[in-house]
């Protein structure tokens, strides 16, 4: 991409320790080679719990790159299972990474990722594992037969490519390109953003909502026993919950 005088952010979410809190936070090393381009710009982020296998504030940092100038922002996340698509309601494009061998062919079936994917690629189609990643792509056709477009007037395709040798990669960007064209030329890319801009409204009151009740001082007075009373079995959870909701 840079190569094609595009210039590349790329946000790596990190999953952060239930236990600890912390991360790791090693995506900047393990991408040697873009971190030393110059139009490449790598921000890795913690989680910090945050469902949907991406970070708190990912919408606001794809705008901050935009606004620097990045015209590709790629948003890698923790990694997605079926309940971890909140990145969907934030990207224009929506690619899912899978691999061979690890079950996930078997699986994407019932993955709500699968039906929101606007291209999916089976990695690691290399060496012994090509067959397999073979396999799987054929496996993966035959499933999104049965799937409604995630994407109205786009079919969803499945490649293959592998990130060791590179083959297939400008498949994908390539593939990348052919969405954006056939989205702005039917009007969807425009409506995906119109919907995005709403939804991202909705959650930004959602979390103010609940960072006011938490901050309530009636909450606060009687959070703490609430919270006993739950944890004994003295009352139940629902109960508990429309108790603190009526003096918040």
């Amino acid at each position: 991409m840079i190569g094609r005088g595009h210039r590349l952010a790329v946000l790596a979410i990190d999953p952060s320790s239930s236990v600890s809190g912390g991360s790791i936070l090693a995506d900047k090393i393990r991408m040697e080679k873009l971190s030393r381009l110059p139009g490449a710009f790598i921000r890795p982020s913690p989680s910090g719990g945050s469902l949907g296998g991406v970070a708190r504030k990912t919408r606001e940092a794809i705008l901050v790159c935009e606004a620097a100038g990045y015209d590709v922002v790629i948003v890698e996340t923790v990694g997605v299972g079926q309940n971890e698509i909140a990145v969907r309601s934030m990207v224009d494009f929506f690619l899912v990474l899978m691999i061979a061998g690890a079950g996930d062919e078997m699986q994407g079936i019932k993955k709500g990722v699968i039906e929101l994917a606007d291209t999916i690629v089976i990695n690691k189609a290399d060496g012994d594992n090509r067959t397999r990643a073979q396999a799987a792509q054929a496996e993966m056709k035959r499933v999104l037969r049965y799937l409604h477009a995630a994407t109205p007037g786009w079919s969803t395709p499945a490649l293959m490519a592998s990130a060791l040798t590179g083959d297939g990669v400008v498949d994908v960007w390539t593939t990348t390109e052919d969405y954006f064209t056939t989205a702005k030329a039917s009007g969807e890319l425009i409506r995906r953003r119109q919907v995005q801009a709403v939804e991202w409204m909705h959650s930004l009151i959602g979390e103010s909502l609940r960072t006011r009740f938490y901050s309530s001082p009636e909450v606060k007075a009687r959070l703490a026993n609430v919270e006993h009373a739950v944890a004994t079995g003295k009352l139940p959870a629902l109960a508990a919950a429309m108790e603190l909701l009526g003096v918040a």
